[in-house]
């Protein structure tokens, strides 16, 4: 599987969504610094939260709730001012901020893993005939498929669309929740 190819690292925009809202907010866990010692944690990644280590892991085990990475840009160097230009690292010391997802919610993101889908076009074409489901992924970015998937969270993909910067994205709503 290959991830859709974007510049810079995922993006996040919430279009409507609660959790910000009603306090559904995880804030306080750390990155698992084994599952994140090679990669950085990006906007979109839906990740599971162990709150009794007080970590934020890949979500390859569903032992744990998960939740979608939302954190607040901090740009450090002027040259890279793009929303595109954030993640986070094991080394920042700086902990991400996630929301628990709920039914209804609306989101746009291009922290997209390709699945079935072998380039963009494919999958705009698929958005478009109504056919693509999104769901969580072992690399963190959120899985899209033509199936409904039995998992923790089923996202409907609603709409092709694109980031502030212009780069492809897709809008999806929460169909069901863990």
């Amino acid at each position: 599987m290959a991830r859709l190819k974007i510049d810079g690292y995922g993006q996040l925009e919430m279009n409507n969504c609660a959790f910000p809202r009603d306090g559904r907010v995880e804030a306080q866990c750390k990155l698992d610094p084994d599952d994140f010692k090679d990669i950085p944690c990006e906007n979109g990644m839906i990740l599971a939260v162990d709150n009794v280590k007080r970590v934020v892991k890949l979500p390859k085990n569903t032992d744990f709730p998960v939740a979608i990475v939302y954190s607040a840009e901090h740009l450090y160097d002027e040259r890279k001012s793009g929303l595109k230009d954030f993640a986070l690292t094991v080394n920042d010391g700086v902990y991400p901020r996630l929301g628990y997802l709920s039914t209804g919610d609306k989101f746009t993101t291009n922290t997209i893993e390709l699945g079935e889908y072998k380039d963009e076009d494919a999958l705009k074409t698929a958005v478009d005939a109504g056919t693509v489901y999104g769901t969580t992924d072992a690399s963190g970015a959120i899985k899209v498929q033509s199936t409904r998937p039995e998992s923790l969270y089923v996202l409907k993909a609603i709409k092709n669309t694109t980031m502030p910067d212009g780069q492809y994205a897709i809008k999806f709503q929460v169909y069901s929740e863990a």
